[in-house]
């Protein structure tokens, strides 16, 4: 916080930067755009406290709360990198994200203990065919229903080697179902490239959490339990991070057993080699293929009232 006190000519009421945190006090009226004697300097003086004091508290109730939706992530967030091992000539990642009270409204639902935050989940992290597969005509739903069984040899019941600190991050993100979500996703997406759990999902709670902490993120939170449009929706995350690209952001819904239309997950898709660029315009990369589902309208659902 930075309080500046400008011995210019301005309107003697003053005024406050919104976003930069500056408070601007103004010391002399304008020739003939107030028409009140100059504020004494106490009164400025105290009229700087109080704005002070307004702002302190104001930033240290946003960072609480901040404080309470983010997620522990491992330490050294603030770096993110993946190298296969093997088939690492694919073209680009799709981040799958949860709503999570959508999510958990689908099939049989979430486990009873699932926690309700944060809203925005992890699903995974996917990579794209590799290269031989796209060589050898593999249609692409072949490998996102078959993923790394296509290469034979998978092991089934290899252990997700991870640090009990992730361990617990994972278990706040991801969506607790009957079968180990976070399991299946190793197995699927990340064993045949040879890349380490702790390395591979430490990566994607950092995304996620980049993510959920930007101004769409907060749009989203903002919304749950309203229904908005396709279009509003794909306008500020277009505004959000500065991308004007077609199928960069699809949306998936389904129909939750009150019948009504909701959002379960968003689907990011991520050029491989900007992947440490997220969520910076330059990672983003229009899907190959058309994916969103929702349909013009549909809820943000919120998480049922308990009891």
């Amino acid at each position: 916080m930075t309080v500046s006190i400008r011995s210019e000519r301005r309107c003697c009421d003053g005024t406050i930067g919104s976003y930069s945190h500056l408070s601007q006090v103004a010391l002399f009226p304008p020739d003939c755009a107030c028409g009140e004697a100059p504020t004494p300097i106490a009164h400025v003086l105290a009229r700087m406290i109080r704005r002070a004091t307004r702002v302190l508290v104001g930033g240290l109730l946003i960072l609480g709360l901040a404080g309470c939706a983010r997620t522990p992530i491992p330490e050294g967030s603030e770096g993110i990198a993946l190298h296969p091992a093997m088939h690492g000539d694919f073209g680009h990642y799709t981040l799958a994200l949860t709503w999570q009270p959508g999510f958990c409204a689908r099939g049989a639902g979430c486990l009873a203990d699932q926690p309700h935050k944060p809203l925005i989940g992890l699903h995974g992290l996917w990579a794209s065919r590799p290269q031989d597969l796209v060589d050898a005509d593999v249609p692409p739903q072949r490998w996102w229903a078959v993923g790394c069984d296509i290469y034979g040899g998978q092991d089934h019941y290899v252990p997700v080697r991870i640090s009990d600190t992730t361990r617990r991050a994972l278990a706040q993100t991801v969506a607790h179902l009957r079968d180990d979500l976070v399991a299946h996703e190793y197995r699927k997406h990340v064993q045949c490239f040879g890349m380490p759990a702790e390395n591979f999902f430490h990566t994607a709670l950092v995304m996620r959490a980049r993510l959920a902490d930007t101004s769409f993120g907060v749009y989203l939170r903002a919304q749950a339990g309203q229904t908005v449009t396709h279009a509003a929706l794909l306008g500020v995350f277009r505004d959000s991070f500065h991308v004007d690209i077609d199928r960069a952001l699809q949306l998936q819904c389904q129909t939750d057993p009150n019948g009504v239309i909701v959002l379960t997950q968003l689907w990011f898709t991520i050029r491989r080699q900007n992947l440490t660029d997220f969520p910076r315009p330059e990672s983003f990369m229009r899907s190959p293929q058309l994916q969103d589902n929702c349909p013009a309208r549909f809820q943000i659902p919120a998480w049922a009232p308990k009891g």
